[in-house]
């Protein structure tokens, strides 16, 4: 878990507290770029491990980050952000599903 003294850091370094759940997909997905005035809804199972991990590391970087909250959404639309924007992380992915992890 996130410490004292890593919160203290974040708000040394600036981190405010953001709300940001929908600006994430709203500037990163570019929705309105595509015509559509309401997002799609995708859904993923994750093993009950993988579930707690990532409910643990939201609520690990809310605190890092200085927000209220981070969901597991958030972090999906970062992610597929980021894995269309690059390159690199978009042939990592591709050798992981080769795999079938």
């Amino acid at each position: 878990m996130i410490n004292s003294a890593n919160r203290a850091s974040a708000r040394a370094r600036g981190a405010q507290p953001q709300h940001r759940s929908h600006d994430l997909a709203a500037k990163h997905l570019h929705w309105a770029d595509s015509g559509r005035t309401k997002p799609v809804r995708r859904s993923v199972d994750l093993s009950p491990t993988y579930h707690l991990k990532l409910t643990q590391w939201c609520a690990e970087t809310a605190d890092v980050i200085g927000t209220a909250r981070v969901t597991g959404q958030d972090v999906i639309r970062a992610l597929v952000a980021r894995l269309l924007m690059d390159e690199s992380l978009a042939r990592r992915i591709r050798d992981d599903l080769s795999m079938d992890i």
